[in-house]
């Protein structure tokens, strides 16, 4: 190890949504690490190794109980590992490198009453600033009556899993146990930047948008949180923005009146539209809600954390 490195502003690795795992989430699981995702971020800690970091050195990785509201992983997690960072390495700042969901972690914090001016960075790769379609019919019906994608997605696979582990873990209706249990899924859904994104299709009435202003699933905490997004400019904060692209990519859904009082709030999904401009989970355009230098790769939501790797190069000289 050069010693030159140690000399790095550290960085803070914030993973997405399923990327951490330990007894606080699923019982039996031990203590924290990636769990499953470890065959996506592992890898992706390695680069970062290669570019003089070394793992509880210089970097270091924020898990987080991203079953909680984003809020408290910000509050409870991240704030506490930007801590130990700056204990361990003497510096006043860090670099926060974040995916998917991670980035809207790293965003409650820096945006919010706890930060203490203690980062110079905020890369955030592939994270739905706007929310994301996928996660209204998870949260309002517990799955997504879609057909599978010819391309395997690990976010979709990892959360059929847990939904799959909710429902057996807590003997309830399954739209309550969600509520209850995930309301960090919440946090995800589109907001009112995002735009209306259901299409309902009622018999015998023209199709038309759903009105984001009357759906009974909103956002509320995305949307207070992008309203004050100008913060990040006034704190200083340099951002960069890291979007996948040329997948097909859900943009909107399609929807018909519900006949549950509980599920399907706003409609049952049965169909959806789709952009090539996403990289299979987030819409480019949710990326790129927030101001910053913004850079787009091709690929995956999990190949673009790797095809970054230049960019990351460059903004951590820096």
């Amino acid at each position: 190890m050069n010693h030159l490195s140690l000399k790095k502003t550290p960085v803070v690795f914030v993973p997405g949504l399923f990327g951490s795992m330990s007894d606080v989430i699923i019982p039996g699981t031990g203590s924290w690490g990636f769990g499953l995702a470890g065959m996506v971020y592992e890898p992706f800690v390695l680069m970062l190794e290669t570019m003089g970091y070394r793992r509880n050195h210089n970097l270091f990785v924020c898990f987080y109980d991203w079953s909680q509201r984003i809020e408290h992983s910000a509050s409870h997690y991240l704030k506490k590992t930007i801590q130990q960072a700056k204990q361990v390495t003497g510096s006043d700042k860090v670099n926060l490198i974040s995916h998917s969901m991670g980035g809207l972690v790293t965003r409650a914090y820096v945006q919010g009453k706890e930060y203490k001016d203690d980062v110079d960075q905020l890369i955030i790769l592939c994270t739905p600033n706007a929310g994301s379609p996928a996660n209204y019919s998870y949260w309002t019906g517990g799955e997504l009556p879609l057909n599978a994608p010819t391309q395997f997605n690990f976010v979709h696979f990892y959360m059929k899993m847990y939904l799959a582990y909710l429902s057996k873990r807590y003997k309830s209706n399954k739209i309550e146990v969600i509520h209850q249990h995930f309301k960090g899924l919440q946090d995800i859904m589109p907001c009112a930047d995002y735009g209306n994104y259901l299409i309902m299709n009622e018999k015998g009435f023209p199709r038309m948008f759903v009105n984001y202003p009357d759906m009974k699933a909103q956002n509320p905490w995305l949307d207070q949180l992008n309203a004050e997004r100008t913060i990040i400019q006034e704190r200083n904060i340099n951002v960069t923005l890291v979007a996948g692209t040329d997948e097909e990519t859900i943009r909107y859904l399609e929807v018909v009146p519900s006949q549950s009082i509980i599920q399907w709030s706003d409609g049952k999904v049965t169909g959806a539209g789709y952009t090539n401009l996403g990289d299979g989970d987030a819409a480019m355009d949710s990326v790129f809600l927030l101001e910053g230098d913004q850079h787009t790769v091709s690929g995956t939501h999990i190949e673009t954390l790797y095809k970054s790797e230049s960019i990351l190069r460059s903004k951590l000289r820096q």
